[in-house]
C-alpha cells in the first residue's frame, strides 16, 4: 500500500474511534468529511455553556 493511503486510513480510524467514544457507531458508508462533521457536532453539544470558561461562546 502507498503511504498516503495508509495515512488516510489511520486518520479515518482515529475519527471513528473518537465517534465511538461519544457513543456514535453509524459510521459505515460515510465519507471522511461526513464523519468529521458528525464529530464536530457531537463535540459541540458537549460544551457546558454555564461553565465560566465557556462564556465566550
Amino acid at each position: 500500500m502507498r503511504v498516503h493511503i495508509v495515512q488516510e486510513q489511520l486518520v479515518s480510524n482515529h475519527i471513528i474511534e473518537q465517534l465511538n467514544e461519544l457513543n456514535y457507531y453509524d459510521t459505515d458508508g460515510k465519507t471522511r468529511r461526513e464523519l468529521i462533521h458528525k464529530l464536530a457536532t457531537l463535540k459541540e453539544m458537549q460544551v457546558d455553556i454555564e461553565h465560566p470558561e465557556s462564556k465566550w461562546f
